[in-house]
């Protein structure tokens, strides 16, 4: 009777050993799909900021020649 109950806390032990493995593993699998999909939305952002970044450029340089032609405008009248 000790041994079975001995067998049995072993086999209980050894269940909740092999879940634990299973859940860090798991976790780590986890862990490593959120690092990739971090440096995928790092990527998307630097892009989206160059973007951006290039888009205050037109967007100057054209309000620079918008400024230029109403100076012309003002000039010829």
């Amino acid at each position: 009777m000790f041994r079975r109950n001995h067998q049995r806390a072993l086999d209980s032990m050894q269940a909740s050993l092999e879940a634990e493995a299973r859940g860090k593993a798991e976790a780590m699998r986890m862990k490593k799909k959120m690092e990739q999909d971090l440096n995928e939305l790092e990527a998307t952002l630097d892009s989206a900021n160059r973007g951006r970044a290039e888009a205050d450029k037109t967007i100057k340089k054209l309000q620079q020649q918008m400024r230029e032609q109403q100076q012309q405008v003002y000039v010829t009248r």
